[in-house]
């Protein structure tokens, strides 16, 4: 009998239990699987940031005006008399002296009348003369020598008026100062009353403003005013409030308030068109740069790098995942911003001088995450003039609200 074969032929006892051999494979396998899930995401990079701290300056509050500078003496020069201008030894906007011939005028027919009242004078004195000698003697009467002696004063009285009338001649500076615009030149025939020049003291110029009915209860003497110039943080001039009128207008309901100031540079000229600024109130607050600013729904915030710990209590949980060491870590914080001023806003409420803000790179940072500083701490000046100026980082420019009495940048 014949027994079926199959093609493989295996003998008993052949086969090795499997478990022995798979053991090591499914240790090693579950090792390298335990070790994949204990390994944790490397950190990210920390961003670069510059730290600042906030720093005081002085908020004003206060009101800008248009308004013109006004020579406090300026003097308009006219010939009492009529006559013809013979000499003019001045040009405009030449510096004179008190007493100095500005124009002179020919005056020949006043001189003619100075002529005859000189001797109609003298003839009547020497009429007086002979009737008192003649009232001693006798031979005339009181009333007769009490005329003479009259017509003889009058005459005199009458000479010395010709005579102040002919010193009209001459016209001199009144005030030292500029000479002004010449309206008439050599050979011009003026009458009485026309002006031919002006001498005009830029020394101490005031400026006139119209301050809104609404405000006039804060304004009173003393009170500081600033011409502004092209450089803001540079004034062109500083002065302060000499007048304050007593009512308003009645038709506009302004009240015209005056500010002196001195010149002694001589940049301010008569008539000049100026910006000035009528400052209220100024007191001393603390101030951040526009660059540390952060926009979000409307509201600002920024961002302080604070020590680990310090984070974790202001934000009272652990912070996942777990900060660099010996770096600090930024947190968002709201604040209270005043009108921006020369690149910084002013803190009403949120921070304090201790604490450091982080600039730049705003849009990327959030809670929690640590920071890279960049250089050194920055000590900005007292402008907060740290970079170009530029937008806080959001939708827009941060514009909080304004202190009492501030006005909003436009």
């Amino acid at each position: 009998m014949v027994r079926p074969t199959s093609a493989l032929s295996v003998r008993p006892g052949s086969f090795r239990p499997l478990a022995p051999l798979l053991a090591p494979l499914l240790a090693s396998a579950a090792l390298g699987l335990a070790g994949c899930s204990s390994s944790k995401p490397p950190a990210p990079t920390p961003p670069q940031v510059q730290l600042v701290n906030p720093r005081p300056i002085v908020s004003i509050d206060s009101a800008d005006y248009q308004s013109t500078l006004e020579a406090i003496r300026e003097i308009r020069l006219s010939s009492e008399i009529a006559g013809r201008i013979t000499s003019m030894p001045v040009f405009e906007g030449q510096l004179v002296r008190p007493g100095q011939l500005l124009f002179t005028l020919d005056q020949i027919q006043q001189r003619a009348e100075v002529n005859a009242d000189a001797a109609e004078a003298r003839k009547n004195r020497l009429n007086a003369e002979r009737y008192i000698f003649l009232n001693q003697q006798g031979a005339v009467s009181t009333k007769d020598r009490d005329f003479y002696v009259t017509q003889a004063i009058q005459s005199r009285d009458k000479l010395s008026a010709s005579l102040a009338t002919l010193a009209y001649k001459n016209v001199v500076a009144p005030i030292p100062g500029y000479v002004g615009n010449l309206n008439f030149k050599i050979g011009d025939v003026i009458k009485p009353g026309e002006v031919v020049t002006s001498v005009i003291d830029n020394s101490r110029l005031w400026v006139r403003i119209d301050v809104p009915g609404e405000l006039s209860d804060r304004v009173r003497p003393g009170l500081p005013v600033i011409l502004k110039g092209p450089d803001p943080r540079q004034p062109k001039a500083m002065g302060r409030v000499i007048f304050v009128a007593p009512a308003l207008d009645k038709s506009t309901q302004t009240l015209l308030v005056k500010a002196e100031f001195n010149n002694s540079n001589g940049s301010l000229r008569n008539n000049e068109r100026v910006s000035a600024t009528l400052v209220f109130n100024q007191r001393q607050v603390l101030a951040i740069p526009q660059q540390a600013v952060l926009l979000q729904a409307g509201k600002t915030f920024v961002f302080l790098a604070v020590s680990v710990e310090e984070a974790k209590r202001r934000l009272g949980r652990a912070i996942d995942p777990e900060p660099l060491p010996n770096l600090p870590v930024a947190i968002q914080v709201p604040v209270t911003l005043g009108t921006l001023e020369n690149g910084a806003y002013p803190v009403l409420a949120g921070i304090t001088p201790a604490d450091t803000l982080v600039l730049g790179n705003l849009a990327q940072l959030r809670s929690g995450l640590s920071v890279q500083p960049a250089t050194a701490m920055l000590q900005p000046a007292a402008g907060m003039g740290l970079a170009p100026a530029a937008a806080p980082a959001g939708a827009g420019a941060a514009r909080g609200p304004a202190a009492p009495g501030e006005k909003q940048a436009p």
